[in-house]
């Protein structure tokens, strides 16, 4: 797999999410900068992005569940 740095895909991730909801959380709140998410908010995001990044890479193993 070629390396990617799972916090900047985040960030891109979070940058998206932002522009996609004119910079509103899902309670319809500004949400915070980056830089003023704690570091589990951080790791979510890093661990959604690198498994969108597996998944688009073909890495993404584990058979599909049924339902």
């Amino acid at each position: 797999m070629a390396r990617h740095d799972p916090t900047e895909l985040a960030k891109t991730a979070y940058t998206a999410y932002g522009r996609s909801t004119g910079g509103k959380n899902y309670r319809g709140q500004p949400m915070p900068a980056w830089d003023d998410l704690g570091p589990s908010i951080h790791s979510a995001w890093e661990v959604a992005a690198e498994a969108i990044a597996r998944k688009v890479l073909g890495l993404d193993t584990r058979p599909r569940s049924e339902g």
